[in-house]
């Protein structure tokens, strides 16, 4: 090997040894998750005299000594920053916020007859009263004015184009088409 190759290498080399000796005489020598010793000046509190205090013995006047308090290395660091530690890989939702009050619940609404369950067949005019031929299923009812049909719905009116009958159980009148007269 020739000199100017060593000569070369000495130059990369020798700054990282110096470099590396550094770090071993002067660089932070506490464990990872172990305590590190602070030193703080002694404050006292205001209106709390140094006897209540624990600081200083009674009678002497307060000292500006220096107190040595052992904190977590991970706190000392983390409050060095300046800045709260954040979970950079945390789940986020992008979804709104929900509401701190619970909304009030919306007033029931007031019962409602069902739909109706007869379906129109066909009318005729006899003796100048309407008759009017419903079905529900396999049944067939004529009904006239004033007839009440499965105990559940009266028969009020007939007039053409309209039929209108009261669910008895609410008193709520429906109507019926039941299709002009011809």
């Amino acid at each position: 090997m020739s000199p100017q190759a060593q000569n070369k290498r000495w130059w990369i080399w020798g700054p990282l040894l110096a470099v590396a000796f550094a770090l071993a005489v002067f660089g932070d020598k506490t464990p990872v998750g172990g305590m590190t010793s602070v030193v703080a000046p002694v404050v006292p509190l205001a209106g709390v005299s140094p006897r209540n205090a624990g600081d200083t013995p009674p009678g002497s006047a307060p000292s500006t000594a220096v107190n040595h308090v052992l904190v977590p290395r991970d706190r000392l660091v983390r409050e060095g920053r300046g800045a709260p530690v954040r979970d950079l890989f945390s789940q986020r939702s992008w979804a709104p916020a929900p509401s701190r009050a619970a909304p009030a619940p919306a007033p029931a609404p007031p019962p409602m007859a069902p739909a109706m369950p007869f379906l129109y067949l066909g009318k005729k005019l006899e003796e100048g009263r309407w008759e009017v031929y419903l079905g529900q299923g396999e049944k067939t009812f004529v009904v006239r004015v004033g007839m009440v049909l499965e105990g559940q719905y009266r028969v009020d009116s007939i007039k053409p184009p309209q039929m209108e009958m009261t669910y008895l159980p609410l008193g709520q009148v429906q109507g019926l088409s039941i299709g002009e007269v011809r």
